[in-house]
């Protein structure tokens, strides 16, 4: 089996590891911004997280201070993150709980994107099935660990920004154990894009029962290799999500005045 790519997941979140330097040709603040970002989007740094201190930040993705403090610049301009000064001060990640105006914004952004969210969501149901059996005929011992403790904390998340980050590490876990970066990049990138609508669906209830008993039956699968029970599982998963999330963009986009769209 060829040698298993490396993953720029989780530079800045909850499973850090070392991040290559700047592809060459690549501003470094632009860099450093995408990165937090994208974290941001696939709620792996849910609503109030504290980012790493600038210098540590630096080290960490072998690039100066100041192209991170030019990155933070530009992500408090997008509203993503704030700073906070005082004793327990630093970045921090902002959330719709603390930001009302901001919660609007993530549903106009969803309306203004649903089609493409559409397009994203059919990827996912066409792949993800299939990234889940090869992931079953790939998997390593360290890598199932890593998929039962994304589902362990899926279990115990006690709010809506921890449940969906746990969910976004299962999925981007098993993306991983396939070892193809396409498949890699392409399910990281389409979960960026579904990440607002997927942010708005109703928190506990029914609705996170229903995906942690998808999971677990994924995870069974994945355990066991049997890969056909677990291409059926995320198929089953997958096409749950996305039906749920084109009725949530349909309601919104109805209940949105025609000039709004």
């Amino acid at each position: 089996m060829p040698e298993r790519p490396v993953s720029q997941l989780s530079v800045v979140g909850p499973a850090a590891r070392a991040a290559a330097l700047p592809p060459p040709g690549v501003d470094a603040n632009r860099y450093v911004a995408d990165l937090v970002r994208r974290e941001i989007r696939l709620g792996l740094l849910p609503a109030g997280s504290a980012l790493p201190p600038e210098r540590e930040l630096a080290e960490a993705l072998g690039v100066g201070r100041t192209p991170v403090q030019l990155a933070f610049r530009q992500l408090r301009s997008e509203g993503l993150i704030e700073q906070r000064r005082g004793r327990n001060g630093g970045a921090f990640v902002r959330g719709a709980g603390e930001d009302e105006p901001r919660f609007h914004d993530v549903i106009a952004e969803a309306v203004q994107n649903r089609d493409e969210i559409r397009l994203a969501m059919e990827y996912r149901c066409l792949v993800e099935p299939a990234a889940a059996k090869l992931a079953s005929e790939r998997r390593t011992a360290a890598e199932l660990e890593t998929l039962r403790a994304a589902h362990e904390s899926l279990q115990q998340a006690e709010d809506d920004p921890s449940f969906m980050r746990d969910d976004a590490v299962f999925h981007l876990t098993l993306a991983a154990m396939t070892a193809n970066p396409f498949l890699i990049r392409g399910i990281e990138d389409s979960r960026q894009c579904c990440h607002p609508a997927l942010a708005l669906l109703p928190e506990g209830g029914t609705f996170h029962e229903a995906t942690v008993a998808e999971h677990h039956e994924i995870l069974v699968a994945v355990e066991a290799g049997d890969s056909e029970a677990a291409e059926r599982a995320m198929k089953v998963h997958v096409e749950r999500s996305m039906w749920s999330v084109q009725k949530l963009l349909t309601a919104l986009a109805k209940r949105r005045r025609p000039a709004e769209l």
